[in-house]
């Protein structure tokens, strides 16, 4: 990770809009750079989502998604209380020219060990965890929601089961159902 803000990234701070800076705060705070993630902590929509991660990309505040979609945060929260005398940026607030990000966050670092490959992936899959679990309490209290305006939260259930099939399961499903009915003798 870097301690240098770039002149772009502190351009972006003085940004009037408060979802950018939210985001910024939110991603560098957390060292966290899913666009999903993002859209659940800041109650948004995807796109924009996606456009706020774009933007901070574009600043150089997180990386480019690699080869499976993950970004690194390149800047740690530190880098954002940074004193008035500080000589990694000149007068003007434009990074001095030989300060580059470090070789660990590199985009052309290769996996170099099993054991390396191995963390990557747990992480992921670790990362990919807590997102489900947020979706899924994000899932839990519309159905809260709805339950407190006095809609019943069986039959959205199972409407929503019949929505994801495919017109021929449908079909199939409520022509078997339609057969042991009748030949239980229910109405």
């Amino acid at each position: 990770m870097t301690n240098i803000l770039t002149a772009d990234v502190t351009e972006e701070l003085t940004d009037p809009t408060a979802d950018y800076r939210r985001a910024f705060a939110l991603v560098v705070g957390n060292q966290k750079a899913s666009t999903s993630w993002l859209q659940r902590q800041m109650r948004i929509g995807y796109n924009s989502a996606a456009r706020l991660i774009e933007r901070l990309e574009a600043a150089g505040v997180v990386s480019a998604p690699n080869h499976v979609g993950a970004r690194a945060v390149l800047v740690t929260s530190e880098a954002l209380v940074q004193d008035d005398d500080e000589d990694d940026f000149e007068d003007e607030g434009a990074p001095v020219e030989n300060s580059t990000p470090p070789a660990s966050i590199a985009p052309s670092e290769k996996t170099t060990t099993a054991a390396d490959q191995l963390r990557l992936l747990i992480e992921r899959i670790e990362r990919l965890e807590e997102e489900k679990k947020g979706i899924g309490d994000d899932i839990k209290d519309v159905y809260l929601e709805a339950k407190a305006t006095g809609y019943d939260t069986k039959g959205m259930k199972a409407v929503i089961k019949i929505r994801a099939m495919s017109r021929e399961a449908r079909l199939e499903q409520e022509g078997i159902l339609e057969t042991y009915k009748n030949a239980l003798g229910i109405e």
